[in-house]
């Protein structure tokens, strides 16, 4: 199904110049709207990687791997808000966030990325009691419709029910990090994102064995009129407090089916 972005409108600012020789062409505004972002998920040239550096207790120097995402248990999950459903989509070559005002209802989709950290997928490993200097997820746009600028939700999340459900759209999450922005200048380019206090919280004891982010559309932000102050802000710079900001990150994700300390315990390093 081809998806598009919701209509932002886009008006035209023109300026009157006094003394100037010749016309001015003003730049586009820039438009927040609810967009579709999507990341393409397809090949280890592009697919998203976790890069991570780290430092081992009593051990000097410092240690820097890179892991790609596990295609099996990416995905996204789509809010129908007409029908009240959920659908959840595994192992595709895209995942995407926003919202879909290519369908009539208007679903809002959520994306999620995992990156197995205990090698499970023959890749490096991060071990449970390293400490992290630094995390950089990096991911390729490859979709992005009809919004210049798209605000973000990233968090770190885990599946209480062990693979990607309906539960996971709003589940409160584990950790978060400032709001940050998608441009539309992004697609077709690499954008690498700081997760470092992310993969910090991931490694507070016990370690989660799997590095799982959930993608979200800041919905408190409503599409910039072309009269805004703020239509050319840039990329976001102080983020707002939001409802989920300043949550302690806790190894027992707030869910109405816990896990049992049978799937904790298989779920740690």
């Amino acid at each position: 199904m081809r998806k598009f972005g919701i209509l932002a409108i886009v008006g035209v600012l023109t300026l009157s110049l006094a003394g100037c020789g010749g016309d001015y062409n003003p730049p586009p505004p820039i438009v927040t709207g609810p967009g579709l972002v999507g990341f393409d998920d397809t090949s280890s040239d592009t697919s998203p990687r976790l890069t991570v550096t780290y430092t081992l207790p009593a051990t000097p120097g410092t240690v820097t791997v890179s892991i790609l995402s596990d295609l099996a248990s990416d995905g996204d999950i789509a809010f129908d808000p007409v029908q009240s459903s959920f659908s959840v989509v595994t192992g595709s070559s895209s995942v995407q966030f926003g919202i879909d005002s290519g369908d009539f209802n208007l679903p809002e989709f959520r994306a999620f990325l995992t990156f197995p950290l205990d090698g499970s997928t023959g890749q490096p490993i991060v071990p449970g009691d390293a400490f992290i200097d630094f995390a950089e997820v990096v991911v390729f746009v490859n979709l992005f419709d009809f919004a210049s600028t798209v605000p973000t939700f990233l968090d770190l999340v885990q599946y209480p029910l062990g693979g990607l459900a309906a539960i996971d759209f709003d589940a409160v999450p584990l950790a978060t990090r400032p709001v940050f922005d998608f441009l539309a200048s992004d697609l077709g380019f690499f954008v690498p994102i700081d997760v470092t206090s992310l993969m910090r919280a991931a490694q507070v004891p016990p370690a989660l064995v799997d590095f799982q982010l959930r993608f979200s559309r800041d919905m408190s932000v409503p599409p910039l009129a072309p009269s805004s102050s703020a239509r050319n802000a840039g990329r976001t710079v102080v983020a707002p407090p939001r409802s989920m900001e300043g949550i302690v990150p806790t190894r027992q994700p707030a869910t109405a089916i816990p896990l049992s300390p049978a799937e904790l315990a298989a779920r740690r390093r």
